[in-house]
């Protein structure tokens, strides 16, 4: 399975997980996320971003490590986060699109990364779309039935519907189970455990998140 690994540039290098070195992978650095991924021996498919944060000496070192790199003005009707998505599904075909360095900062940018996945131009990415930081995975999913394993290092796991769902299901794999439960609003189901090291769950309409976390 090849992957496209895109790093945001958060602030905060708490919150900061470096990407597996793949050979088969890609990887986009956004901002100062391209910094980081040059000064950490990486190869950069693709620099992008205002770099309205980074000095000329960084921006040589971003371009020095980097196949390309595109530079947009400060102001622009999309984010550096809505560009490397928009950049990623033109030139990457990948499985998954694993996004670093998104947490930790401005909480409006945090808002605005989390609600790409309703923008309908993006849709057809989303359930390629998995967040990833020191204590949390993120993915996203359409209507369907889903067999989800237990990550060894994550005690919670939480079910947020980003629209109104139909027919939610958790079955005996999770510690609370849900029988056909409709939400008629944006619901978050936090603080649910695996009793099991794989559980289902099943929905029919609208999107959901599936959080696992750990303190």
């Amino acid at each position: 399975m090849n992957s496209l690994h895109i790093m945001l540039g958060s602030p905060d290098s708490r919150q900061h997980t470096m990407p597996p070195l793949k050979e088969q992978d890609y990887y986009i650095g956004v901002d100062k996320g391209a910094l980081l991924l040059a000064e950490n021996g990486y190869y950069i498919d693709l620099s992008l971003g205002d770099f309205d944060s980074i000095t000329d000496a960084e921006k040589l070192i971003i371009e020095k490590n980097s196949k390309k790199v595109i530079s947009f003005e400060p102001e622009k009707d999309d984010t550096d986060a809505e560009l490397s998505l928009v950049y990623a599904m033109q030139f990457f075909d990948t499985e998954q699109i694993i996004l670093y360095g998104w947490s930790g900062g401005r909480l409006d940018h945090l808002m605005s990364i989390l609600m790409i996945v309703m923008q309908p131009r993006f849709k057809s990415i989303v359930t390629r779309l998995i967040f990833i930081n020191q204590t949390n995975t993120l993915k996203f999913y359409l209507p369907g039935s889903y067999l989800l394993f237990k990550e060894p290092d994550k005690k919670y796991c939480s079910f947020i519907g980003m629209t109104p769902l139909s027919n939610l299901t958790l079955d005996k794999g999770f510690k609370y189970t849900l029988d056909n439960k409709n939400f008629d609003y944006p619901i978050a189901l936090i603080s649910n455990e695996f009793v099991m090291e794989e559980g289902r769950f099943s929905f029919d309409s609208g999107l959901a998140a599936f959080i696992q976390s750990k303190d």
